[in-house]
């Protein structure tokens, strides 16, 4: 069957892309003086680092006539059209045009569009709505990576055949855990969404080389696109997670994985199995998730998970206007 017809069969095209702040690169993809082109939202920004080390994005079609800006180069702390060598500053206004004496004013005050950056702990993110509304919220951070120095011991990045939403959404099934990743029971579970951030913690009885244990995940997510996730078991884990619309049937999804500084050997090793094991459980919900259909109206009972209440949530980035949310409970 033609891979079209699949993917409009499969229910994604009823849902439109979520507004947020969305990773579109490492920080170490971007050197000063050089520049990169993010395919992500069905479309493409520009992001330069300038010499001064300031990040910037833009559109990528140079508004005098059309070239790419993707083909560019970094000069100083501006971006040059390959094309007639117009120069572009972060604010989008013209810094310089070799052939003319004069730039208009319009132009000098902005005439190619931009996109809001940020750059935290390695990871560059841009906010993306598609009617150009203004950021609602900060990207954010996790304390103890800032403030006690807890060390990046592995990165991880999927692409991924579905649509952003279904990436979260997999949180809230709480019943799946038992039957793909192998945990022991129903998990007991807290479920709360409220303004613009989730908060889940589940705890659960999880098999182990050491016999049954107990773990805690406790996630904490600043919109649609970002997620901090704490494991607490035997060991300690955090992750740090970012999942990007590359249009509406493609997720890019990001990781890094970090530990406390100065453990053991030992516990370095259960550390690292900790980790593993992670890993493992995304390859095992990747096949499911490249070929399940969106459920519009789901067949759900007791102990599924607050599937419906997540849903109306994170419906608050659909709303395109200017409403604020308001707070959801699980049911």
């Amino acid at each position: 069957m033609d891979e079209q017809v699949i993917e409009a069969q499969r229910g994604y095209d009823a849902l439109p892309l979520p507004f947020g702040w969305f990773a579109v690169a490492m920080s170490d993809e971007i050197a000063p003086g050089t520049l990169k082109t993010c395919k992500y939202f069905g479309t493409e920004v520009v992001v330069w680092r300038g010499e001064d080390g300031v990040l910037n994005a833009v559109d990528p079609y140079c508004p005098h006539l059309g070239a790419h800006l993707g083909l560019g180069e970094v000069i100083g702390n501006d971006i040059r059209c390959p094309f007639h060598h117009w120069s572009f500053n972060g604010e989008g206004g013209v810094t310089d045009i070799p052939y003319s004496d004069s730039i208009p004013l319009k132009l000098k005050r902005g005439c190619l569009p931009t996109w809001p950056i940020e750059e935290s702990l390695g990871i560059v993110y841009v906010w993306y709505h598609p009617r150009r509304a203004a950021p609602k919220w900060d990207v954010a951070t996790a304390d103890e990576i800032t403030q006690e120095g807890w060390v990046c011991a592995e990165k991880h990045d999927w692409v991924v055949k579905t649509h952003v939403q279904e990436i979260t959404e997999n949180g809230q099934d709480y019943a799946h855990f038992r039957a793909v990743h192998g945990t022991s029971g129903p998990p007991a579970t807290e479920f709360k969404m409220e303004g613009w951030a989730r908060r889940n913690v589940v705890v659960s009885e999880m098999t182990t080389p050491r016999g049954p244990m107990t773990g805690k995940i406790d996630t904490w997510a600043q919109g649609p696109g970002q997620s901090i996730t704490r494991f607490t078991d035997i060991t300690q884990v955090t992750m740090m997670q970012q999942i990007t619309a590359v249009d509406g049937h493609t997720t890019h999804v990001r990781w890094q994985l970090y530990h406390p500084p100065g453990i053991s050997e030992g516990k370095m090793r259960v550390t690292v199995a900790r980790m593993r094991d992670l890993v493992k459980q995304v390859n095992q919900d990747i096949p499911i998730w490249e070929t399940k259909r969106f459920q519009l109206h789901p067949l759900l009972v007791k102990n599924d998970g607050p599937i419906l209440a997540y849903r109306r949530a994170y419906q608050r980035f659909y709303q395109f206007e200017d409403d604020e949310p308001t707070l959801v409970a699980a049911e």
